[in-house]
């Protein structure tokens, strides 16, 4: 299912881990088109070069201990969810997901970008956020912890 979250203050990845009570643990993450806050960046960057890099695979474990320790803030970035099984060669990639101008998520039916993923975090332009999952049971977690969540699929059908 695709979810929207208006606001700013759902731009911090912590919450949105949090929804997922320990989920995004069982995953390998590719992130591209990040944009972090200006200061909250510099820490990360400076205790965690990798990150500093437009490309980054990072395994899940590894990733929500940088989130609980630096709670960084996005402007953009998407963060894209693979079976621990799969191995992405970043200097190789056939798919880059990238959120700042792109129209592929304001489409009827938006589609998570990268073929191999099982979710898609989206931080769009410090205003929002949005969820493309096909794992049913962080659907409901996500659903269940955010009320305010609307349906990306018919949020997208009114315009």
């Amino acid at each position: 299912m695709n979810f929207i979250l208006h606001g700013s203050k759902h731009t911090v990845l912590a919450s949105v881990f949090d929804s997922f009570q320990g989920r995004e643990k069982e995953f390998n993450w590719l992130i591209t088109d990040i944009e972090i806050v200006a200061h909250q960046e510099e820490k990360l960057i400076r205790d965690y070069p990798k990150m500093s890099h437009p490309i980054v695979w990072i395994a899940g474990e590894e990733l929500s201990n940088l989130v609980k320790k630096y709670n960084p803030q996005f402007i953009w970035g998407v963060l894209s969810a693979f079976d621990k099984s799969i191995n992405i060669d970043i200097h190789n990639l056939l798919v880059e997901p990238y959120a700042n101008g792109n129209e592929g998520f304001w489409v009827p039916s938006p589609n998570i970008q990268h073929p191999q993923a099982k979710l898609e975090i989206v931080f769009w332009d410090f205003s929002l956020m949005l969820l493309l999952s096909n794992d049913i049971n962080i659907d409901d977690k996500f659903r269940n912890y955010f009320k305010e969540a609307r349906d990306l699929n018919g949020y997208n059908s009114e315009f």
